[in-house]
């Protein structure tokens, strides 16, 4: 019998190389990506969000929402998984955050090139 350890979702190895194809061609036309899902669990006021970016390295992270902006490798929340990736001058980043979210809609997808 062989045990496989599942470790998470995270950036990992193929990250790397989505961080550099992908990321490349972003920081060539000079613009960041990013992406993301936010909702409110009901009868609270904590929201779940999913978000990643990539792209230019100033652009890429401002590019993410205004309400989980300052929350990348926070330690506020009740939950917050955050990973960046920084290849040069291309970065990549994921973040995970359950919390309170100031001004956060009660379900947001989120998509903004920047």
């Amino acid at each position: 019998m062989s045990s496989k350890r599942f470790s998470g979702p995270h950036i990992g190895f193929a990250g790397f190389f989505v961080v550099v194809t992908i990321g490349l061609v972003l920081m060539f036309i000079n613009v960041g990506l990013s992406l993301g899902i936010t909702f409110r669990i009901p009868l609270t006021n904590v929201n779940l969000t999913a978000a990643g970016c990539l792209g230019e390295k100033g652009k890429a992270i401002s590019s993410l929402p205004a309400y989980v902006q300052g929350k990348l490798g926070d330690n506020h929340d009740f939950i917050n998984h955050s990973m960046t990736m920084t290849v040069g001058p291309i970065e990549g980043c994921e973040l995970g955050i359950l919390g309170k979210q100031a001004g956060a809609p009660t379900f947001n997808f989120h998509f903004k090139i920047k």
